[in-house]
């Protein structure tokens, strides 16, 4: 009986350190994924997705929210469309089209500090901050690598973000974020594609007729 027992608990033994070995082999470290997701996205040339964006604010007694569609062209362009605005920029100039207002914001990209950059929180994102794994999580039904960015600056716009990257492609499902107006943006991700030749032409914005705009560029 006592062999017996011993057989059993050197067996059960043999199972754990299996387990603990193969966990430890292929765990992915914080500074590993988040280099092999930014190596991913700057692979692309360009890339479009469909989001969902919610929105929590102090202003708004209820969360908003809206679909729209997202366009990146490497290194530095990008174009988001929802019902209520476009922003776009070619990488030098930057549109803000508010269809309420009926106006048109034209500023230099590098002096529009107070905006979301979704190449930079993708590509670019270890420039800035810190990168830290914090497990795996499910997002509609999409097994998920969990990363979080801390700035490393105080004065950042963006305080704190949480990424949710597909085990499979790497590429983010979901993307939630605080700003330094306290404002709570979250976007999940559909319908990625990638490499499609996107011309440079839809990262310039033609102010429509009837349209103000308002040039902050000098």
């Amino acid at each position: 009986m006592i062999r017996i027992k011993m057989k059993k608990l050197s067996f059960s033994l043999v199972l754990l350190m299996i387990f603990l070995f193969c966990s430890g082999a292929f765990a992915i470290t914080s500074e590993k994924l988040a280099l092999q997701v930014e190596e991913k996205y700057r692979s692309f040339k360009d890339l479009s997705m469909d989001f969902t964006k919610t929105l929590k604010s102090e202003i708004f007694e209820t969360e908003r929210k809206t679909k729209g569609k997202m366009y990146l062209k490497n290194p530095d362009k990008f174009r988001i469309e929802t019902k209520e605005e476009i922003i776009v920029t070619d990488g030098e100039f930057l549109w803000n089209y508010s269809e309420e207002n009926e106006q048109v914001l034209k500023s230099r990209l590098d002096r529009s500090k107070n905006i979301f950059k979704p190449n930079q929180y993708l590509s670019n994102f270890r420039k800035e901050y810190n990168a830290k794994s914090t497990g795996e999580e499910k997002i509609d039904k999409t097994e998920c690598y969990k990363l979080v960015l801390t700035p490393k600056k105080e004065d950042s716009f963006i305080t704190k973000m949480t990424i949710w990257i597909d085990q499979k492609n790497l590429l983010a499902k979901k993307l939630e974020y605080q700003d330094s107006n306290d404002n709570e943006i979250t976007l999940i991700f559909d319908k990625i594609k990638t490499n499609q030749g996107i011309k440079d032409s839809k990262f310039v914005f033609k102010t429509p007729k009837g349209i103000e705009e308002l040039d902050l560029t000098e």
